[in-house]
């Protein structure tokens, strides 16, 4: 694709890690896949009391509501493992429980674009995380391609809310370092079902108690998160965009190749031809 290449795997230098110590475990987080519910899910597994005085469902607690503020939030594994004196890092990798939750790069593309670009599209950070192009999926897939060929070449930062939201997955997270030790937990907003399933068999395995484990699941099949877009108007109409213009699903299959390879998703059809 002329002016376009797939660019070298970049490594961002922070992401978001929730840690249960009392449970050794710790996820990272990554933006538009399923992160507001994890993030509370884990502050109320990180202290209930604390969690149910100031909300009474996991979807009423998100960035502007946060009950538990950052107390097990961390930037690094490292970070982690200084935090709570774990002195052994590999006796930490091997003993704790690490996971990450992966989402096929067109769906988590479009659920952040409409959330961000489309809905929220003149709020602040909103209009710098969309490069000041709101809802102009062109721009924004541009201007992302150039925010990452300076990241990849020259190691120009990006803001934490583009990098949590458009980069990667595999940039994120520290992948490349920790890949053998992450869970990897597909989530599929059209299999629900199987994604929870799987989480509540990670608490199983880290002994969290059935009774907080009963809470969840009710809250999983009874919530969802205000951030959410799955089964909206509105991201239909972003998805019949991107797949009527074969130019933005090339550009976006360059921008995300590392993530269909590593995570085997299938590219958008005939996209890839030619990139």
């Amino acid at each position: 694709m002329k002016g376009y290449e797939c660019l070298p795997n970049s490594q961002t230098k922070k992401s978001n890690y929730f840690v249960l110590k009392k449970y050794k475990l710790n996820i990272c987080s990554i933006g538009k896949n399923f992160s507001t519910m994890i993030a509370a899910i884990f502050c109320y597994l990180f202290n209930d009391k604390l969690f149910l005085s100031k909300h009474k469902h996991l979807n009423e607690d998100y960035w502007a509501s946060r009950a538990c503020g950052s107390q097990f939030v961390f930037s690094s594994i490292p970070e982690i493992s200084i935090a709570y004196r774990l002195k052994k890092f590999k006796l930490f990798q091997k003993n704790w429980k690490h996971f990450i939750i992966v989402r096929n790069p067109i769906e988590r593309f479009l659920s952040a674009f409409t959330h961000l670009c489309v809905i929220t599209r003149n709020q602040i950070p909103s209009l710098s995380t969309c490069f000041y192009c709101r809802s102009n999926m062109e721009c924004v897939l541009k201007n992302l391609y150039k925010t990452l060929k300076s990241y990849s070449y020259n190691g120009t930062e990006a803001t934490f809310h583009i990098e949590h939201h458009f980069f990667p997955q595999t940039w994120l997270c520290q992948y490349n370092k920790h890949k053998e030790h992450y869970i990897k937990v597909n989530y599929d907003s059209l299999d629900q079902k199987k994604f929870y399933s799987q989480l509540i068999d990670i608490l199983r395995s880290r002994n969290v108690p059935e009774k907080k484990i009963d809470y969840i699941k009710w809250e999983l099949n009874h919530s969802k998160s205000f951030h959410s877009t799955n089964g909206t108007t509105i991201l239909e109409k972003q998805r019949e965009i991107l797949f009527n213009n074969p130019y933005l699903l090339k550009l976006l299959s360059i921008i995300y190749y590392d993530d269909f390879i590593e995570f085997g998703y299938k590219f958008p059809i005939d996209c890839i031809n030619k990139l």
